[in-house]
């Protein structure tokens, strides 16, 4: 186990360096199990595309959206990737600056996780700005702060059974939704729906639909060599620069940068050994 700061696994991208500090854009691909692990140093993440399960102190947590999600150090836990893999903005912190800047973060000797919500919808707002490219010290000052909050906020209450009906749905039919539909098989009103969603979620239910297509098109991009406005059709978005738009806002990058980046959330190929 190293101290030093920058030992993240699957790092693909740094996107800023300061002396007791360290962020990075992770990228885990789909169907990957990452095997029990300790982090050396406290680092907070938050979640950019795809899902997994973590499984260490608190059980089994899904996280699929929104979130963010404090580990100190040498905390332990184990990673099963989704089939659409795992983006996430990892800040990575020396442990004596933490406590410094953060009263009572020493104490915290389990992760921590704030998935939705109100600090589900901070945490994708600051890793949108973290990949847009706004200044390294602003970004860690919001950093330090969305921390501060998320650990002064109350214990969140248990997800109600509509949302996983309702995601469900989203992940099925995320290509040509209908939010009315949906609303009459759970039983209630469009617009309660689409309201208390966006409240669980920390993003409203069009952001959700809008980053599983940045997700499928993501998937398509390094798996095929398929025209973008083939990828773009046949991932549910309108058209190719409808496409173009969603990823600069969930990815930082056009779908053309990231097919050509290949950032490696397609599943990884094994090969079969001959005879």
């Amino acid at each position: 186990m190293q101290k030093g700061l920058g030992k993240i696994h699957d790092v693909r991208e740094e996107l800023g360096r300061a002396s007791t500090a360290i962020a990075s854009l992770t990228v885990l691909p789909a169907g990957r199990v990452v095997p029990g692990h300790v982090h050396a140093n406290p680092y907070l993440a938050l979640h950019v595309l795809g899902s997994y399960r973590d499984y260490g102190d608190r059980g089994a947590s899904p996280v699929n959206g929104p979130a963010a999600l404090y580990f100190p150090a040498g905390s332990t836990h184990e990673m099963a990737i989704g089939n659409a893999g795992l983006a996430t903005i990892i800040i990575e912190f020396d442990s004596d600056a933490l406590r410094r800047m953060v009263t009572g973060i020493d104490e915290l000797k389990s992760p921590r996780f704030w998935l939705g919500g109100e600090i589900g919808r901070q945490a994708r707002c600051l890793g949108q700005s973290w990949l847009a490219g706004t200044p390294s010290p602003q970004r860690f000052a919001q950093t330090t702060s969305l921390l501060k909050i998320a650990l002064q906020s109350a214990p969140q209450p248990a997800a109600p059974q509509w949302l996983d009906e309702l995601e469900t749905f989203v992940d099925a039919e995320y290509r040509s939704p209908d939010a009315e539909r949906w609303a009459e098989k759970i039983g209630v009103t469009r617009p309660w729906l689409t309201r208390a969603y966006r409240g669980w979620r920390g993003e409203g239910l069009c952001e959700a639909l809008r980053r599983r297509r940045v997700e499928a098109a993501a998937i398509l991009l390094e798996s095929s060599d398929k025209p973008l406005a083939e990828i773009a059709a046949e991932t549910g978005f309108c058209d190719q620069s409808h496409m173009n738009r969603a990823f600069k806002k969930y990815l930082g990058r056009t779908p053309a940068i990231a097919r050509t980046a290949h950032l490696g959330l397609a599943k990884e190929h094994v090969p079969v050994a001959s005879s």
